[in-house]
């Protein structure tokens, strides 16, 4: 049992521990009044002002996004965020950004971003921005958080959704530019063979093409060529090829290019698929080769001369 100066003291420690439980209660609510005060009595920032929180926003973003590292955007955030999450935890939130090699800098640096509905605060004691970008059918829609700290608005949440517009189908070449671009395409091959050295041709190739092989490689596949010592240099000059079929653009985006050099008696064929590279065709796939007129076709060839001599 306990005595009563027992029970008094034991009712006394109860009172201290309650009564700092109610203080630790009521300096908890004071701070969190006070930050929410300190965040509602903050002036919302307006016009240029309120465009640049927003592009320093997303361009830090953008860039955490390009470097695959989200380390100076996390330390650009507002502290209470970064209490809550890691510049890891940031990476693999947005990913998909990554992956997808979202590249948002052209657009927030060229447009002016539309602020709808007005920035305002919510009851949470945030400042929340909606908005979006516009150009050239691209669009980045975006929601912004900000949390007042020490008078400066950091960023506390963000929500992104980039649009791409589709593109428009790439077109054949023709006429002139198609001559043009078949004729470099093989020159330059041809000068390779010539030369026993692949190096210039391989930096004239599409970058997808470059990562799959090297000079050596490419010699090596057009070993038959360098030993026959296969030179088109005359005839790429001085013959107009004919494309049979017309150029297309295939199911994979590659334009096709296939056609022939009409000398006798030998034909000099060709296939060449292209990769638009920053609005440039760039070289994919090469088929070369030069092949021997039928006999039927050399016999038309001798009966259309014999009647000529007549």
């Amino acid at each position: 049992m306990r005595s009563r100066i027992d029970e008094k003291m034991w009712a006394s420690a109860d009172n201290v521990i309650w009564q700092r439980f109610i203080m630790n209660k009521i300096l908890a609510v004071a701070l969190f009044l006070a930050l929410t005060i300190s965040s509602r009595g903050a002036a919302f920032p307006a016009g240029a002002e309120l465009k640049k929180l927003t592009d320093e926003s997303l361009l830090s973003f953008n860039a955490a996004v390009q470097k695959s590292d989200f380390t100076d955007f996390y330390k650009s955030t507002a502290e209470l965020w970064q209490k809550q999450t890691t510049p890891d935890k940031l990476k693999e939130i947005f990913q998909g950004f990554i992956d997808r090699k979202f590249d948002m800098e052209g657009v927030i640096k060229k447009r002016v971003p539309t602020f709808e509905p007005a920035p305002a605060m919510d009851s949470d004691g945030f400042m929340v921005v909606n908005g979006s970008y516009n150009a050239e059918g691209d669009s980045i829609v975006f929601k912004l958080s900000y949390n007042n700290e020490g008078g400066a608005w950091k960023l506390a949440g963000i929500n992104v959704n980039f649009k791409i517009a589709p593109k428009k189908p790439e077109e054949a070449p023709s006429g002139a530019e198609l001559k043009q671009l078949t004729d470099k395409t093989l020159l330059s091959f041809n000068s390779a063979v010539q030369s026993q050295d692949f190096a210039g041709f391989h930096k004239s190739i599409a970058k997808v093409w470059q990562e799959q092989t090297t000079p050596a490689q490419l010699k090596a596949v057009f070993k038959s060529f360098v030993d026959q010592k296969f030179d088109i240099a005359s005839v790429v000059k001085s013959v107009k090829p004919t494309f049979e079929p017309a150029p297309a653009i295939d199911s994979d985006g590659l334009l096709v290019v296939e056609g022939s050099y009409p000398i006798k008696p030998d034909r000099l064929k060709f296939t060449l698929k292209y990769l638009n590279e920053d609005g440039a065709w760039k070289l994919a796939a090469i088929n070369v080769k030069a092949n021997k007129a039928s006999n039927e076709n050399q016999d038309d060839e001798k009966e259309k001369s014999d009647d000529d001599d007549d």
